[in-house]
């Protein structure tokens, strides 16, 4: 996010935004060389150095949507499809065909065709693609944000997207996170799937010098078993029993204690919109975050409470969040309220 919002003065470089700085950087900065070839002086502000540092990033993202040529660099700018001309084109053969380092696009075209040598043809064939692209005098050049194909104004937002690490959308992005969820608790079900929680076998295997110490493996729930995912969610037997007592609440009375078997069941309906799958996962979440409440509260604090206790806590948290959830009225939605023992009068009319 730092590095997106540093863009914007970037960006007022380049476009030669009407300001006092950006007339400051192209007179005492940049000197009439191009930002993208400017070097860093070595005693230079720890704020350029930091500008200067983002160029390979952004560089190919920033296009010149070419009107009259006057604002786009001739060799340092993207403006045709075949990439920067300074790639291929080195100064020595610039200053032979009697162009300049600063020329423009409007520098080397000229009546209705482009101006370099018929030697550059040969030298470069790549250039018999720019026939087909004319200047318009009648239009100034635009600057764009290009983000593959796709062209658009800039902005933060989009070179946020731009520049961020992307992975494949997982198929349970949908059962985590979603509209009106709980966010801590869509949290604690992220870190989960991607098994991530510190439980103490994962602790171990970083600290080899404490595996003589196996008694710190033993679950803090039920004592019976290793703390790990798979055991806490839900095959121990205290969270076992706290699934058991909430389950049929969410129309899951027959999903084993089983985190498998739980995350099975709700990707097969990942894609429903019905308020009871909206029960069931801001359930399963809940679950998963006080279970976990309970592990850290016995290690940390000492502190213990039932099964029967937790089952409530998670019960009454997700009843507060229906009652304040925005559904649609229908039939159904008035049926699983009524059984949530919650008024009609709390669903929006509007629907949501």
């Amino acid at each position: 996010m730092n590095k997106a919002l540093m863009s914007n003065h970037i960006w007022s470089i380049v476009s030669k935004r009407e300001s006092l700085w950006v007339e400051w950087v192209y007179s005492y900065r940049l000197k009439g060389k191009s930002f993208w070839m400017c070097k860093t002086p070595s005693n230079c502000c720890w704020s350029w150095r930091k500008l200067a540092q983002l160029r390979p990033l952004i560089r190919n993202h920033i296009w010149s949507e070419v009107g009259n040529g006057i604002k786009t660099s001739a060799w340092f700018d993207y403006w045709c499809d075949i990439g920067l001309l300074g790639n291929f084109i080195s100064p020595r053969n610039i200053s032979d065909a009697d162009f300049m380092m600063d020329d423009n696009v409007a520098n080397i075209y000229s009546n209705g065709s482009w101006s370099w040598p018929m030697a550059w043809r040969d030298l470069f064939p790549v250039l018999i693609q720019l026939d087909q692209l004319h200047l318009d005098p009648s239009k100034p050049d635009r600057l764009l944000w290009r983000d593959g194909t796709d062209k658009s104004e800039f902005s933060s937002s989009g070179v946020w997207h731009s520049i961020r690490h992307k992975d494949p959308e997982v198929n349970w992005c949908n059962i985590v996170w979603f509209s009106q969820c709980i966010p801590r608790h869509a949290f604690m079900m992220w870190l989960v799937m991607k098994g991530k929680l510190l439980t103490q076998d994962k602790i171990l295997n970083w600290e080899l010098s404490r595996r003589k110490n196996m008694n710190m493996m033993c679950c803090l729930l039920c004592y019976k078993n290793f703390d790990s995912h798979a055991h806490l969610f839900f095959e121990c037997e205290f969270s076992s029993q706290v699934w058991l007592l909430i389950r049929n609440k969410a129309g899951m009375n027959t999903v084993r204690p089983i985190w498998a078997d739980i995350v099975d069941w709700l990707l097969a309906r990942a894609r429903s919109k019905a308020a009871g799958f909206f029960v069931a996962k801001i359930m399963v979440a809940a679950a998963l975050y006080f279970v976990w409440q309970e592990r850290n509260a016995r290690l940390f604090k000492n502190q213990l409470r039932p099964p029967e206790k937790i089952g409530e806590i998670i019960l009454s948290t997700v009843r507060y969040k229906l009652m304040g959830a925005k559904l649609k009225t229908t039939a159904r939605v008035r049926i699983l309220l009524e059984d949530w023992e919650i008024h009609k009068g709390n669903v929006d009319d509007d629907g949501g």
